[in-house]
C-alpha cells in the first residue's frame, strides 16, 4: 500500500449503510455480513475472489480484508462503471470519513489531505520545516508524524500522478473529440514554458477543462519546435486521434506550427485538420482597440498624469480622501493606473477617474495645478462609453468554464455594428478611433472563422437565421454565396459524423463478448433510446436530422439562464448526430485565456524565492491545482478522494 491509502479497513468494517426506514446510520461489528454498497457491483467466485460486474476484473475477498480495495477499484480503476454509480460510491466514502460515531484517526488520510492543502494553497514545501509545523500537527493529533519538504514534494507528485491516471482513463473512454488552447510564457529565470489545456464536453454534456501540460520549451521558439512539443503532449495523453481544434494567439510562428501539425497528424483529423486553427479572439480584439488608441492618447495623458501625481505621495492621497469625505464618497487606498500595452487597464483607469471627477476637479483647484480640461473629460467619458462593449466581448471570449464558441458571431457583429455607427460623426476623435479600429477589424474578421461560425448553428436561439441576418447587413448581394459556403461545410461535417456513428453502432451491435454484453446491459434507458434513434436514422436521407432541427422554431431569445448544454442533453435522443457534433463544436475555445491564466500560478511558483524548483515539479503543481477545480464551486470532498487513495 502507498502513503495515500484510503481510510483504514477498520473504519469500513464498522460503518454500515443508512437504514432506509429511519434514515440513521447503522453501526455494526466487523463480523457482520456484506452491507457496503460496493457489494452490489461484484459477484463472488468461491470464497476468496470477487469479479467486477462492469469490467470482469478479479479481486481478492479475504477474511477481514474490508472493502477499501473494492471501493478504490470502482472509483479509480474501473472504466465501465456508470458515472452515477461511481459518484455515489465516492460520496458514501466521503460521508463516512468524519462521522463522529464511527471516526477513527487515519494518519494516511490526514497526510493526503495536507498534500491537497499544499497543492491548492500553493504553499512552499519549506513550510514543513518551520519550527511551528511539528507542534501544530501534534496539537491536532499527538501521534501524528509530520513529513519533511522532500516527502511533501513526493506526495504532491503522487497527487499529480493520480490525477494523470484518472484523466487518461477518461480520455480513453471518451466518445467525442477534444479541443485545445496553448500559449508560451517566459519565467523570471528567463526559461520558456508552454501550457496546453484540453477542453471537451463529456457524455453527460458537462463542460470540461484540464491543463494537461506545462512543459519547458527551449529557445528559439520556432514553429517546428512548438509543433514538436504539442505533438509529443498529444501522444503522451493518447489524444492524437481525437483532435478537433486548437486556439492560439496571432503570432506568425503559430501559423507555421499548425502547418507542421497538419502534415504530421492531418490524416487523424477531420478533413485533414483544414479548420483546426482558431485564432485567439481576445488577442484580435486587443489588436483592434490598440490600433485606434493613439488617436485619444493626448486626451488621456492629462488624466493619467493627474492620477500618477496623486498616487506618488501619501500626503496627496490624503488630501484627495479629505475631499472625498466632504463629498460623502468612499475613501481610496490607492488609484488605478494603467499599463499602456493593455487597453483594458486604461479603460479601468478612465472609469475610476470619471467616478471621481468632481473630487479630482476640487483637488486640482486646491493644489493650484493644471489638470484635464472640461473637453478632455468629455472625450474621456465618450471613450469609456465607446469601449465598454469591447470589454464585454473580451469577457465573453475569455470565459473558460462554459461554452463561448456559439456566441462568436454575435460578439464580433456587435463590435462591427459599433464601429460603423453613424453617431460617431458627432465626435471627431471617436470617429477617427472607430475608423482605425475598423481597419484592423476587417483584416482579421472580414471572413469569420468557419468552425466558430458553424458553432452558431448549435445555438437553438439563433441557428443559421441569425447568421443570415448578420451576413445580409454586412455583405449585401454576396451574403447568400457566403452562407451557402458555410452550409456546405456544415453538411460535410454532419455526413462525416453520421458515418462514424453508424459504423460505431454496427461494431457495437456485432460485439458478443461477455464484457461487451455486461457494459451494454448496464446502459441507462435514455442511452439505449439514443442508440435506437440513431440506428433508425440510417434509413432516412443524410439530411433529415438537419432538416428537422432547422424546421423547429427558435428557442425564445429572452429565456433567462438558457443552458445550451442542457438543451442538447435533453435533445440528444431526437438529434443524436447533431448532439455529438454540438459536443465538439461547443467545446472549441474562442480565446487562449485558459492557457494564459495558468501562467499567473506558474509565476508564483517560480518567483525569486523558489527559482530552484525544477520544471517537472512546476508542471505537477500547476496541473494538480487546476484539476482541483475553481474555488468558488460548492466544496465536495468526495471529488478529491481518488487523488489520495492510490494503492
Amino acid at each position: 500500500m502507498s502513503l495515500f491509502d484510503q481510510q483504514s479497513n477498520d473504519i469500513e468494517a464498522v460503518v454500515g449503510e443508512s437504514d432506509s426506514r429511519s434514515g440513521t446510520v447503522e453501526i455494526r461489528s466487523s463480523r457482520s455480513k456484506k452491507r457496503s454498497i460496493v457489494w452490489d457491483h461484484f459477484d463472488e467466485i468461491g470464497g476468496q475472489k470477487v469479479v467486477c460486474k462492469h469490467c470482469d476484473s478479479t479481486l481478492t475477498k479475504a477474511k477481514n480484508s474490508g472493502t477499501s480495495h473494492l471501493k478504490r477499484h470502482l472509483t479509480a480503476s474501473c472504466k465501465n462503471i456508470a458515472v452515477e454509480d461511481r459518484e455515489k460510491i465516492i460520496a458514501t466514502t466521503a460521508d463516512d470519513l468524519f462521522d463522529a460515531a464511527t471516526f477513527k484517526f487515519d494518519p494516511k488520510l490526514t497526510r493526503g489531505l495536507l498534500t491537497l492543502l499544499f497543492v491548492d494553497g500553493e504553499l512552499p514545501f519549506s513550510a514543513t520545516e518551520s519550527r511551528f509545523w511539528e507542534p501544530a500537527m501534534r496539537s491536532l493529533r499527538p501521534e501524528y508524524k509530520s513529513v519533511g519538504r522532500q516527502t511533501m514534494r513526493e506526495d504532491c507528485l503522487g497527487v499529480f500522478r493520480a490525477g494523470c491516471d484518472a484523466i487518461l482513463a477518461e480520455f480513453e473512454g471518451l466518445d467525442s473529440r477534444v479541443s485545445f488552447t496553448s500559449d508560451i510564457w517566459t519565467s523570471s529565470a528567463s526559461l520558456g514554458y508552454m501550457c496546453v489545456t484540453a477542453h471537451w464536453i463529456d457524455k453527460e454534456f458537462r463542460f470540461q477543462k484540464k491543463i494537461i501540460a506545462l512543459k519547458q520549451i527551449p529557445y528559439p521558439h520556432t514553429g517546428r519546435a512548438i509543433a514538436h512539443l504539442i505533438e509529443k503532449i498529444w501522444n503522451d495523453w493518447k489524444l492524437d486521434d481525437k483532435i478537433f481544434a486548437i486556439t492560439l494567439d496571432n503570432a506568425s510562428v503559430n501559423d507555421n506550427a499548425v502547418g507542421h501539425l497538419k502534415k504530421k497528424l492531418g490524416d487523424k483529423m477531420l478533413f485533414g485538420g483544414s479548420h483546426m486553427h482558431i485564432r485567439c479572439s481576445a488577442h484580435i480584439l486587443n489588436l483592434i482597440v490598440h490600433n485606434g488608441m493613439g488617436i485619444i492618447e493626448t486626451t488621456l495623458e492629462n488624466i493619467r498624469e493627474l492620477l500618477r501625481h496623486i498616487s506618488s505621495s501619501g500626503a496627496r492621497l490624503q488630501v484627495l480622501n479629505t475631499i472625498l469625505d466632504e463629498l460623502k464618497l468612499p475613501r481610496k487606498r490607492g488609484l488605478t493606473l494603467d499599463c499602456p500595452t493593455r487597453w483594458n487597464s486604461t479603460f479601468a483607469m478612465v472609469k475610476e477617474a470619471l467616478g471621481l471627477q468632481e473630487a479630482l476637479l476640487r483637488y486640482v483647484e486646491t493644489a493650484s495645478m493644471v489638470g484635464p480640461t472640461i473637453e478632455e473629460w468629455r472625450d474621456a467619458e465618450a471613450m469609456a462609453k465607446f469601449l465598454e462593449p469591447f470589454l464585454d466581448a473580451t469577457k465573453s471570449f475569455s470565459n473558460v468554464r462554459r461554452p463561448s464558441s456559439h456566441t462568436y458571431i454575435k460578439e464580433i457583429w456587435d463590435i462591427r455594428r459599433l464601429l460603423l455607427d453613424e453617431d460617431h460623426k458627432d465626435n471627431a476623435k471617436l470617429e477617427g478611433l472607430a475608423l482605425q479600429m475598423h481597419e484592423k477589424f476587417c483584416k482579421y474578421w472580414e471572413d469569420p472563422n468557419l468552425i466558430l461560425t458553424i458553432a452558431t448553428f448549435f445555438d437553438p436561439r439563433y441557428k443559421f437565421i441569425f447568421l443570415k441576418f448578420c451576413y445580409r447587413k454586412a455583405y449585401g448581394d454576396e451574403h447568400e454565396a457566403k452562407i451557402e459556403s458555410v452550409c456546405v461545410w456544415l453538411k460535410r461535417y454532419f455526413e462525416q459524423y453520421e458515418s462514424s456513428m453508424r459504423n460505431l453502432n454496427r461494431a457495437s451491435s456485432g460485439s458478443s463478448s461477455r464484457v461487451g454484453l455486461q457494459v451494454f446491459g448496464k446502459r441507462k434507458l435514455d442511452e439505449e433510446f439514443a442508440q435506437f434513434t440513431s440506428e433508425n436514422y440510417e434509413s432516412h436521407s443524410t439530411m433529415s436530422e438537419l432538416d428537422k432541427y432547422m424546421q423547429e422554431p427558435l428557442v425564445d431569445i429572452n429565456v433567462k439562464n438558457f443552458d445550451i448544454l442542457e438543451f442538447w442533453k435533453q435533445n440528444s435522443g431526437l438529434y443524436p448526430t447533431l448532439a455529438k457534433m454540438a459536443r465538439d463544436f461547443l467545446a472549441v475555445q474562442t480565446s487562449s485565456v485558459a492557457s494564459e491564466s495558468a501562467f499567473s500560478g506558474s509565476g508564483r511558483l517560480t518567483d525569486h524565492l523558489r527559482t530552484s524548483m525544477n520544471s517537472e515539479t512546476i508542471e505537477a503543481l500547476v496541473c494538480a491545482k487546476d484539476w482541483l477545480g475553481p474555488k468558488d464551486e460548492e466544496f465536495d470532498l468526495s471529488k478529491y478522494l481518488h487523488l489520495i487513495q492510490r494503492s
